[in-house]
């Protein structure tokens, strides 16, 4: 699975989301698949970007709660079935989570050095 289906697969999942949250998506979901991809918070926003263009998500900007600054988000449209392939088990338990953040979430499991 290359990063471009990843990130697909990924945003499929959680319907929409920002580059934050699929980034960390992606991060456990490598691990868990055991891909050897090099997967950087640009390279999840350039994937974003792409999708975005061949029409399979739509961009927009949401207000954080504090209203301080917008933030991109990305929701798929119906043409995201086309490329998205179904995730492992505990990525697709995460990508369900909804007061614990991905990020959050990969930032807590993550082994200390």
């Amino acid at each position: 699975m290359d990063l471009r289906t990843l990130v697909a697969s990924i945003l499929a999942s959680i319907t929409s989301g920002d580059a934050n949250s699929v980034y960390a998506l992606a991060l456990v979901a490598r691990n868990e698949l055991g891909l050897k991809l090099e997967i950087s918070p640009v390279a999840v926003e350039e994937a974003l970007r792409q999708l975005t263009e061949e029409g399979y998500a739509a961009e927009y900007e949401e207000m954080t709660l504090d209203l301080s600054r917008k933030v991109k988000k990305y929701i798929i449209t119906d043409k995201m079935k086309e490329l998205a392939k179904p995730l492992p088990p505990k990525t697709q338990q995460l990508a369900k989570l909804r007061y614990v953040t991905p990020t959050f979430y990969h930032l807590l499991n993550q082994p200390t050095k």
